[in-house]
């Protein structure tokens, strides 16, 4: 497919985006990341302010490894052996710069399910606790989002299956609004627009704000691996975007 080629570089979240350093609000590659580490909390070069979010207990699980799904490396969310947390806390968070969340931002990574045996839970918010939209993607590989707050319902939109994917979330907050496209190894992208955020009162957002997604790979045994190549928030359209 065309567009794996270049969403999927090492260098995406750069060459994808003009203008990377005026207008990224994280940029996370893992590359300077030692190999069998957890990730360093502080992303090095620019943007500035952005940072990683995880206790201390969930070490064992983020854990960096040789990959090609995204340069060279990539993090590892396992389902490894850990303390008893509590739920909230079982996940990482890439939390970027501060912006005016008014504007549209976009939000994108690349990843691929490796021996998928429970669920991932993908979160978009404000950085301060109002939630823009939740992706999950289901051990089938199905793909689907949430409707609203209270968790219960949700759209089946397209299925990953365990191929590398590359999933880019458009951002409307002063519209409640968000689209997703989904770029896969075999197929055609997989697009849905205006879709409700979660969040239905545009005021409830924090503005300025430090967007954010985070990951929380369900389950709690097994060999399931969630391989993150990259993320990316930026205020800068991607290209090969409608």
């Amino acid at each position: 497919m065309k567009t794996l080629s270049l969403l999927f570089s090492g260098a995406v979240l750069c060459s994808v985006l003009a203008s990377c350093k005026s207008t990224a609000l994280l940029q996370a590659s893992f590359e300077e990341d030692a190999v069998g580490s957890s990730p360093n909390k502080t992303l090095p070069g620019d943007p500035t302010g952005d940072e990683l979010l995880y206790v201390t207990e969930m070490e064992p699980r983020l854990k960096v490894q040789n990959s090609t799904i995204a340069g060279s490396k990539a993090l590892h969310f396992s389902l490894a052996p850990i303390a008893d947390i509590s739920g909230h806390q079982k996940g990482i968070s890439f939390k970027g710069a501060s912006t005016d969340l008014t504007q549209t931002v976009w939000f994108m990574f690349s990843a691929q399910n490796n021996n998928a045996s429970s669920d991932v839970y993908m979160d978009l918010s404000d950085g301060g606790g109002h939630p823009i939209a939740r992706l999950t993607i289901h051990t089938n590989g199905d793909v689907a989002l949430t409707r609203d707050l209270t968790y219960v319902t949700e759209d089946i939109i397209g299925n990953v299956g365990n191929e590398v994917h590359t999933i880019v979330f458009t951002t409307f907050a002063g519209e409640l609004k968000y689209n997703v496209t989904i770029f896969k190894e075999t197929g055609p992208a997989i697009t849905v627009q205006n879709k409700n955020m979660l969040t239905t009162n545009a005021t409830s957002f924090l503005n300025p704000a430090r967007p954010q997604i985070s990951f929380s790979n369900q389950g709690t045994s097994g060999a399931k691996i969630y391989a993150i190549g990259n993320v990316s928030i930026t205020k800068k359209k991607p290209n090969n975007m409608p």
